[in-house]
């Protein structure tokens, strides 16, 4: 079996030797409809189901494997809002952080920087680490960008005969907050920094330049 030791989920669909690696925050809840049907419970059915796994048999290493990543400032902004504002203290204390009792916005990624890659939760781990092995390895064949999902996701769900793709949690901000607006400066750096190969391995290294020009307008 293969085995990493960062944490990752594949979702498998055998019939159609299709794999799903899972990026939470980034339409996984639209994919897996797409793939199983639409069920209320989708992250449930699946587990229950046994369709998810932590590691590749060799077989499973010959399917078609694919993802999708999305812009790193705002993958985290709707990890705050689902995580911390709406469902308060859904993170596990780790052995240095203190995850419970967060504040705002600032407090959430000061906290979050300080864990490291293999700690991380799914929710807030590094998009490049789910993706590419310690050795640099992608460990899918296609990475997709949620800001342009259904013209990426199409080509894979009629190879595939998926389901059409549902429009789940179509909301960009539960606040219906501009996300830029959640940053200031100092974070905005501090996400550059930690998320680093985020950016730069998925083609949005131009953002950090569009938030802090927004920013510095605003002041």
């Amino acid at each position: 079996m293969f085995t990493d030791k960062f944490s990752r989920e594949f979702i498998c669909k055998q019939d159609v030797r299709l794999v799903y690696l899972n990026n939470p925050k980034v339409a996984c809840s639209s994919i897996k409809v797409s793939m199983f049907g639409d069920f209320e419970y989708i992250h449930r059915y699946v587990q229950n189901n046994n369709y998810e796994t932590k590691s590749l048999s060799p077989e499973m290493r010959s399917y078609y494997k694919f993802t999708f990543v999305r812009n790193p400032y705002v993958r985290l902004v709707s990890c705050y809002e689902d995580k911390i504002v709406k469902n308060k203290d859904h993170f596990p204390q780790y052995y240095h952080i203190d995850m419970q009792g967060i504040t705002n916005f600032d407090d959430f990624i000061k906290r979050i920087i300080k864990i490291s890659y293999y700690e991380a939760d799914p929710h807030f781990a590094s998009q490049y680490r789910l993706t590419h092995n310690k050795w640099g390895k992608c460990l899918v064949d296609y990475v997709g960008k949620f800001e342009n999902l259904k013209n990426d996701y199409e080509p894979i769900r009629i190879r595939f005969g998926l389901n059409p793709l549902p429009h789940r949690n179509k909301v960009a901000s539960l606040l219906g907050k501009n996300w830029m607006d959640y940053y200031t400066l100092e974070t905005a750096e501090l996400v550059y920094k930690k998320y680093k190969k985020d950016f730069t391995a998925f083609g949005y290294k131009d953002e950090c330049r569009k938030l802090k020009e927004y920013l510095k307008q605003k002041v």
